[in-house]
């Protein structure tokens, strides 16, 4: 089984209809939703395998698992009856991609040891803004890259962070090491 081709097929689908409704802008929340709780609530995958597990249940633990819209319940509905649940985390990533390209928006997670501050914030977002494009700005604080930053989009990754200097510094010394021993 193709898994991405598969994945996208459904994701083309659900926007295309979303966007019909005029609501792809929920449909993208309850995706976000999904595709998070799939990741972190790993019970809910378990629950989902359950083989003693109606189609009914399925579809209403689905429902459940985020503030679901009526669209949303309809797809659900479908994936379940095409017992398509496995790909559910796949499909939430490729309807995510697909509405962020037809909304030109950046998505960008920035690490930094200490919370940033609004006005950093706003500089961020202006820098990373291109061709008028918006970016969805995910701020994490992580203690352990002491200092710096971490900047990721889908495609780039910029480690300006300590910890990544320590480690290099590191590498080199341990490679200069090992040539004079």
């Amino acid at each position: 089984m193709n898994t991405g081709v598969i994945s996208m097929r459904y994701a083309k689908a659900l926007f295309a209809y979303a966007k019909e409704q005029g609501v792809e802008d929920v449909i993208y929340g309850n995706m976000q939703q999904l595709m998070y709780t799939l990741q972190h609530v790993k019970e809910l995958s378990e629950v989902l395998a359950t083989p003693s597990l109606s189609a009914d249940e399925r579809v209403a633990l689905l429902c459940s698992a985020v503030d679901s819209s009526p669209v949303y319940e309809r797809f659900i509905r479908l994936v379940v009856s095409e017992e398509r649940e496995q790909l559910l985390v796949f499909i939430a990533h490729c309807y995510v991609s697909l509405y962020r390209k037809a909304k030109n928006i950046i998505a960008m997670t920035f690490t930094t040891a200490q919370p940033v501050n609004e006005s950093l914030r706003e500089k961020i977002t202006a820098a990373a803004s291109r061709d008028g494009a918006m970016v969805e700005l995910h701020d994490v604080v992580d203690p352990a890259i002491i200092g710096g930053f971490i900047c990721e989009t889908e495609t780039h990754r910029l480690d300006a962070s300590v910890r990544r200097q320590l480690r290099d510094i590191e590498k080199e010394l341990v490679k200069q090491n090992r040539k004079l021993v």
